[in-house]
């Protein structure tokens, strides 16, 4: 009989120890010596869709070769001494771009034999191509019979394009009396 008892003493408490187990494991993970285990993170971060630094680089496309070019058009007949004026053109890349493109022209003038920045404009053209005539006046310093003018689109190369070498040209100005 009393190996009856213990018996069943013995199986209420591996059915107590069955259920307990659950239970203790569930306050386990609310317990603060469980907080040294979590990794911290800053209240600054949290929710702003932070993630670790992934070892997969986005590389540029094998044939990095631009797809589009500016060129300048010097308009002569209303090209003074004191102004420059010129059609600029983007040829469209095939990739069909939209929005416009930022291209920066500087106008440069020989002064006395050295070359000085005496103008420069931020115009805007059609990222799928497109020309834009523009003429550009500025102080000039010269006192003689013509004007050495030198334009110069893209003079800090932020524009990709096929041919870097024709984004200068130089233009000889009569001055007006």
């Amino acid at each position: 009989m009393i190996g009856n008892k213990i018996l069943k003493i013995i199986a209420l408490l591996g059915i107590l120890l069955l259920m307990a187990a659950p239970a203790c494991s569930q306050m386990n993970r609310d317990t603060p010596f469980l907080a040294s285990k979590i990794p911290r993170t800053s209240e600054n971060s949290i929710g702003q869709g932070r993630q670790p630094i992934s070892p997969v680089v986005i590389s540029t496309p094998f044939n990095a070769q631009a797809t589009s070019d500016l060129y300048l058009v010097a308009d002569a007949a209303n090209t003074t001494c004191n102004q420059a004026s010129f059609t600029l053109t983007l040829t469209p890349s095939p990739s069909g771009s939209s929005g416009y493109q930022a291209v920066k022209v500087r106008v440069i003038e020989n002064r006395q034999g050295t070359p000085t920045a005496v103008a420069e404009l931020t115009l805007l053209l059609p990222a799928s191509g497109g020309s834009l005539h523009e003429t550009i006046g500025f102080a000039s310093a010269s006192s003689g019979a013509a004007n050495e003018i030198t334009l110069v689109v893209d003079p800090d190369n932020q524009v990709a394009e096929t041919d870097e070498r024709n984004n200068t040209l130089a233009i000889s100005a009569a001055c007006r009396s």
